[in-house]
């Protein structure tokens, strides 16, 4: 039963989310993600008594994996190689196809429903960011990096690793890149933060 239950509640997950990206945040109903799930409005205010509860549920399904793929990275005891992981994990989950398309949803409804931005903050890239700023911590606690703000330091890890490639996906100018050009970018994104926040 518990295994049907989680299921059921994947399916409307599932159909939110794809009605979401397609049509926009508004213009979505429950009546349409019930039929779209092939199920009552009933049984999905059982699971989801809102839409943006839903919203929510959808985000962190997107993002699933971060944490446990961050922890395995701090795990390295070789500052290059850590980061190196930090950075290709956060490369590849904010570059996921579902992801960039739920920035865009994000970007062009920013104005009219703002509580969106706030949801897809607090459980996408706030605990992406939260995870590398961790991560950054425990570096410099090993005196791996010189001690600094953490929360800062990560902002700008993140920003290097992104640099170029984030920008073009969300604006349709280029394809994903490929994996050697993402690993690239980490590996030059890593060196430049090293010279800064490195010791010395």
């Amino acid at each position: 039963m518990r295994k049907k239950t989680q299921a059921r509640r994947e399916s409307f997950i599932k159909a939110a989310g794809e009605l979401f990206i397609a049509h926009g945040f508004n213009a979505v109903t429950m009546e349409s993600i019930a039929g779209a799930a092939k199920a009552s409005k009933v049984t999905l205010y059982n699971y989801f008594p809102s839409k943006e509860l839903l919203f929510e549920a959808f985000v962190i399904e997107a993002g699933k994996g971060v944490p446990e793929a961050m922890e395995q990275a701090k795990e390295e005891t070789d500052l290059h190689r850590c980061l190196s992981k930090v950075g290709r994990v956060f490369i590849e989950i904010t570059g996921r196809p579902e992801i960039v398309r739920v920035n865009r949803l994000i970007i062009s409804e920013a104005e009219r429903a703002p509580q969106l931005s706030r949801i897809f903050y607090e459980n996408g890239p706030k605990r992406a960011q939260e995870a590398v700023k961790d991560i950054l911590a425990d570096l410099m606690k090993r005196n791996l990096l010189r001690t600094s703000d953490p929360l800062r330091a990560a902002d700008i890890f993140v920003a290097l690793c992104n640099a170029g490639i984030m920008e073009k996906q969300l604006w349709c100018i280029e394809p994903p890149p490929a994996l050697s050009e993402r690993q690239a970018a980490v590996e030059e994104a890593v060196d430049i933060f090293i010279s800064v926040y490195g010791r010395k």
